[in-house]
């Protein structure tokens, strides 16, 4: 049914989107700040907090406003248009537009779990005895991590979408398994670098 609506109503599901990716980037300027402020004294990530080396400066210097984030945003807006409008209204071919839709928004919603899990631990740590000690993850190690994480993401929306036979989820099942393999392939780097 939410793919049928967001097929129909493509302002909607530009709003949508538009929500849902500006909310990652203000999650991950907001976990980078308590992470930078205080959970570095318990966990220290090699490299940058961010794992997109496209955002890495902006997230590391904490830009609020980042030009880089608002011109791929504003472009995401238009890439979305043009695709809803080639798959629905020329091809009569809605099926493009979902699994487009899905690659997108279903890979924010792995994402957006990992920021709820990182700010729950940056917020649990202010109280007293939460965390004791440090650690220090390899860069390798968190991108394994992330990829280990967004395989299982693509998992469960690859069975959601045999479930309910959705190309909605089968993009974001192709979209986290796409992003997952990335890391994967940039921890073994890592990895193997001296």
């Amino acid at each position: 049914m939410f793919e049928q609506i967001l097929i129909h109503n493509v302002w909607l599901a530009i709003i949508v989107w538009g929500i849902i990716y500006l909310s990652d980037y203000c999650l991950t300027i907001y976990t980078a700040h308590l992470y930078q402020t205080h959970l570095s004294k318990y966990v220290i990530f090699e490299g940058s907090f961010e794992l997109t080396p496209y955002f890495q400066k902006d997230v590391n210097s904490l830009r609020r406003v980042s030009p880089r984030f608002l011109a791929l945003w504003l472009l995401s807006f238009i890439l979305l248009f043009l695709i809803w409008f080639l798959a629905v209204r020329l091809l009569g071919a809605p099926w493009i537009f979902s699994l487009a839709f899905g690659s997108l928004f279903l890979r924010e919603v792995a994402i957006h779990m990992r920021h709820i899990r990182n700010l729950t631990l940056s917020l649990l740590t202010h109280t007293a005895g939460g965390l004791k000690g440090q650690i220090e993850y390899s860069r390798w190690l968190i991108l394994k991590l992330s990829a280990a994480e967004l395989l299982s993401f693509a998992g469960l929306f690859f069975l959601t979408c045999l479930a309910l036979r959705s190309w909605l989820f089968l993009g974001g099942a192709v979209s986290c398994l796409y992003t997952g393999l990335q890391h994967w392939l940039m921890s073994r780097k890592h990895l193997t670098a001296p």
